[in-house]
């Protein structure tokens, strides 16, 4: 059995023979070698100054700074975008690299792994029991097999980053990335690792792994992860959410003296997998609704079928709402509702969100948190958000440790597994002011004592010497 140290510690569970078959079968299905994949550059259409490097374009590649992602959901794309909203603020010139947006066999087999999982999600929220039981199991075992078994995948997929200059500093938002970085020999990697329960599957040997809690850092180092390879950054938070955060908080505590009537942002996932959920809210917390005590605004992101659920649901429900399809519609509600405006008698309870493209499906959750008085979130990657959050359910178990860490930071609700207890709390936060209160309190305090600010720090240790 082959061994070779990784991060110092011993590995080899993976025989020859084992990896050696599932890189022939790769290779096979999908004619994947070391062939260099020709990339180019295109404007970004929605971030002035971001670059999208995919196969087709008509800039050639230069030295700048990398932002390796995946559309794998959204959550990824949104650390993403907390990355690179802090680099083109500093006017640091940047390329948004995603595997997938590549049109060749290395992302087409990626691609399959990704709806494979969009799959199971949708599939383990909706049916529960011994499906969400199983699914949550996966999630949360990765271990150092499967991390070295990505490790020797990343060498077949070196084709996806030839021709980017490998003094480029890149920051990367899945691990794949960072160890696609590491095997074709990037000179500084600097690694995100997402959510808040240590696995060694989310680690990038050879790079420079960040995380988002003292937690999550001190797990690691039980685990064996040299500290030269690990830091504590912050969270993952883009620059207009986290530098606007206090006087955001400030505005919701005036709404809630005011006694406005509470703003719940309800975001689907990039998997599409809390439909049955929300209905099942939109249900319960209907006298709310028609009282005018609460509003829902719901981005059901890029997946007409949810949208298409929801609209039918309000129309038997009788519930007045709203429909916004489009980025230019979505910037106007902005401008018209900012948490110091008042809210007009005439506006529908439920306004429903929906984009065309990814891009713009995740990006407008983080635009319309700056107005929301609540985020009602599954605890993802929204999960380290400067806002007062009410978590439900959870699609894989890994996600419960993000629970954790809200609640030591005094700004987000335990997970509600029941949709009865998320309407309790949407009751108890539409009723009274107490804990609302509390929780921007504690986003105040969290935000001056820097620990939104990781994305920042991510970007400037890329600009260091």
């Amino acid at each position: 059995m082959n061994r070779e140290p990784m991060f110092g510690l011993e590995t080899g569970f993976l025989s020859k023979q084992t990896a050696g078959l599932i890189r022939g079968i790769l290779q096979k299905r999908y004619s994947i070698g070391n062939t260099s994949v020709s990339l180019f550059s295109s404007p970004s259409p929605l971030y002035p100054g971001l670059e999208l490097i995919s196969d087709k374009g008509p800039n050639p590649i230069q030295k700048r700074l990398v932002v390796g992602s995946i559309r794998m959901g959204y959550g990824h794309h949104r650390m993403a975008l907390a990355v690179y909203s802090h680099s083109l603020k500093k006017q640091i010139p940047t390329y948004l690299h995603d595997l997938l947006a590549i049109d060749s066999p290395e992302a087409k087999a990626i691609a399959d792994i990704d709806s494979g999982y969009s799959y199971f999600s949708r599939l383990s929220a909706e049916i529960g029991g011994p499906v969400e039981w199983l699914w949550g199991a996966l999630m949360s075992q990765g271990n150092l097999t499967s991390l070295e078994l990505s490790c020797q995948l990343a060498e077949l997929y070196k084709g996806l980053m030839n021709g980017i200059p490998k003094d480029s500093p890149i920051i990367t938002t899945y691990p794949l990335n960072g160890q696609i970085a590491v095997a074709s020999g990037f000179q500084k990697t600097i690694h995100l690792i997402c959510d808040n329960y240590p696995q060694y599957y989310l680690l990038v040997p050879g790079a420079l792994n960040l995380v988002q809690s003292p937690s999550a850092y001190t797990k690691f180092i039980q685990m064996g992860v040299p500290k030269e390879n690990l830091a504590v950054a912050g969270h993952w938070v883009s620059e207009d959410v986290v530098s606007n955060a206090v006087t955001d908080c400030e505005n919701r505590v005036r709404r809630i003296d005011s006694k406005k009537c509470r703003r719940y942002l309800i975001p689907i996932g990039g998997a599409g997998a809390q439909k049955g959920y929300i209905l099942d809210l939109i249900r319960l917390s209907k006298k709310l609704l028609q009282n005018k005590k609460a509003v829902f605004w719901i981005n059901t992101g890029d997946h007409p079928k949810v949208l298409k659920s929801i609209e039918s649901f309000l129309i038997v429900q009788k519930i007045p709402y709203l429909s916004i399809d489009n980025w230019d519609d979505l910037i106007h509600f902005i401008e018209r509702h900012p948490l110091r405006s008042e809210d007009h008698e005439n506006n529908p309870p439920v306004v429903l969100f929906h984009f065309p493209s990814h891009t713009e499906a995740f990006s407008a959750t983080d635009k319309l948190i700056r107005i929301t008085d609540v985020l009602v979130t599954k605890p993802s990657e929204l999960a380290f958000y400067p806002v007062p959050k009410l978590f439900i359910r959870r699609v894989g178990d890994h996600e419960a440790a993000s629970v954790v860490r809200s609640l030591e930071l005094g700004e987000g609700t335990v997970e509600c597994r029941e949709v009865t207890h998320a309407k309790e709390l949407i009751h108890i936060f539409t009723e009274s002011d107490d804990l609302l209160l509390r929780m921007n309190e504690s986003v105040i305090r969290n935000t001056i004592e820097g620990v939104y600010n990781g994305s920042k720090a991510a970007v400037e240790m890329s600009a260091a010497n």
